[in-house]
């Protein structure tokens, strides 16, 4: 590694040389020769690297520190901390933001494996299925993507509280996970692995109900035409909040059925949790609607019309549909602040009700330096971490640690929509983002300029975003129901019914 001058190889020959540095720290079992390459590789210069190139670089880094977490024998439980972790992912994204599907299909199904298996190990068990998903989409025999989504499912199954849900992963677990063992790229390791796995189901379920699939009725029968295609577009997406939308997307699934579970209540206490939860849920899918009608309906409204613009020659555009699109976003952002408060009350933070967020309410005195609050540290709750690794999703001001690389940007976008000038161009010229002026002592952006599908995607992004989080409060919930239960063997849970649509009121 000390004969390696950056400055006078190319692209090529500098990822043979990492690559093979952290394969050989891997198998040696180094870790100080680790992080050596990793800070070796930490000062290249991607100047000269095309996007296939630097694709295979953050691949390459995302491995090494995946090595590093091998090595000190960390990998098996991860819980609320892990800069391994958090290496990992954000380097896999970079890969996965460059890779290219078509000249790279086995190294994209690679990073989508890795990301699904990790995700699933951090807790952020709906996530990685999109994940197995994605690759399964680009090579449906792609062995270790099928094996390690029937060992998520399993995971997944087991923070359901349904139990007709929870046996409908059981069957999908059992068999992918059967399904693994027939396909050559599954290693040896692995094959047993995921065959123990199945065997473990069928010590609870017999083998013949694991393998009658249900055939589902047309629940899309008397519907009108419009509101079906909204329900196949939602369900081809995954955005029902509904755990069975992660494993199938035909009809049986088109509904936002979960819910809160049963919880214990003081006497008199009033139902302030199913309340927070069905805001949360409504403006869920209120967004959804709306970014639904602003991508295929998005034709010109009677109220755009007769509106007199100015024509400022920069690819503006403005409609109603955009309008919505802005909606959905801030509505989605919005979200992830209210599960924050709903948390803080739920599990007793203690934080001021004013100062808590999405990031800082995990913390001591909500801030990071004081560490994880030992409510949050203390706890065993699965669903709670993948809560807690998904707001690494998001920047904050004092949290700038992230996991996604888009991370600033949404939160940038979210402000100039709220509180400055955004606007939305087609197309967009790619050498001039933002407008800016001149402050006293810097340049600050005057308004943000962003191309239309790129705005459209990272909305969508944003809506499964949330709906995760909104999921996982739901399994957190019960997690904790159960605890106290457990606790408190002598105390009853009482049912809250449902409220049903009646004509076109609930009531």
């Amino acid at each position: 590694m000390e004969s390696l001058n950056t400055n006078n190889k190319t692209p090529t020959e500098i990822l043979e040389i990492l690559g093979e540095s952290f394969e050989k720290s891997k198998y040696q079992n180094d870790l100080e020769h680790l992080l050596e390459s990793i800070e070796i590789a930490d000062n290249v210069n991607l100047d000269k690297f095309d996007s296939q190139d630097k694709a295979t670089y953050y691949y390459f880094l995302g491995n090494a520190w995946l090595y590093h977490q091998q090595i000190k024998g960390s990998s098996t439980v991860i819980k609320f901390e892990s800069e391994e972790v958090e290496k990992q992912i954000f380097n896999y994204r970079m890969a996965l933001s460059l890779v290219n599907e078509e000249n790279q299909p086995d190294g994209i199904c690679q990073i989508l494996t890795n990301m699904g298996q990790l995700f699933s190990k951090i807790g952020r068990i709906v996530e990685a299925q999109e994940f197995f998903n994605k690759c399964l989409c680009i090579n449906p025999n792609f062995g270790m993507a099928i094996g390690n989504k029937g060992f998520s499912l399993f995971d997944y199954a087991d923070v359901l509280f349904e139990p007709n849900h929870r046996f409908i992963f059981m069957q999908y677990s059992h068999k992918n996970l059967l399904e693994s063992n027939t396909l050559k790229d599954v290693y040896k390791e692995a094959r047993n692995v995921f065959l123990s796995r199945a065997k473990e189901i069928e010590s609870v379920y017999e083998i013949e109900a694991l393998k009658d699939f249900a055939e589902y009725d047309d629940f899309y029968n008397g519907l009108e035409p419009e509101e079906i295609d909204y329900k196949k577009w939602c369900a081809r997406n995954r955005l029902f909040i509904n755990p069975l939308n992660d494993v199938l997307t035909n009809s049986v699934i088109a509904n936002d059925n979960l819910f809160t579970p049963t919880m214990i209540l003081k006497a008199n206490e009033k139902p302030i949790y199913q309340t927070m939860f069905n805001q949360l849920k409504q403006e869920y899918v209120s967004a959804r609607f709306l970014l639904y009608e602003s991508l295929l309906k998005g034709t010109i409204h009677f109220s755009d019309k007769d509106v007199i613009l100015m024509d400022t020659l920069d690819g503006s555009v403005y409609s109603l549909a955009l309008e919505k699109t802005k909606i959905c976003f801030r509505i989605c952002y919005s979200i992830f602040d209210k599960i924050a408060y709903f948390l803080n009350i739920y599990l007793g933070l203690g934080h001021p009700p004013k100062k808590a967020t999405f990031r800082n309410i995990w913390f001591k005195k909500l801030d990071e330096k004081y560490g994880l609050n030992n409510i949050i540290s203390n706890s065993d709750n699965l669903p709670l971490q993948g809560l807690f690794w998904l707001s690494k999703d998001l920047f904050e001001k004092d949290f700038y640690k992230v996991i996604e690389p888009e991370a600033k940007e949404l939160a940038d976008i979210r402000n100039f929509i709220e509180h400055k000038s955004f606007k939305i161009v087609e197309p967009c010229n790619p050498t001039c983002i933002q407008e800016t002026v001149l402050s006293d002592q810097e340049e600050f952006p005057v308004t943000y300029e962003i191309n239309r599908k790129s705005f459209e995607r990272k909305t969508l992004k944003l809506q499964k975003l949330s709906r995760s989080a909104i999921m996982y409060l739901s399994y957190i919930i019960n997690k904790e129901e159960d605890r106290k239960i457990n606790e408190n063997g002598n105390r009853k849970a009482i049912p809250v019914e449902f409220i049903e649509l009646n004509n076109k009121y609930r009531t």
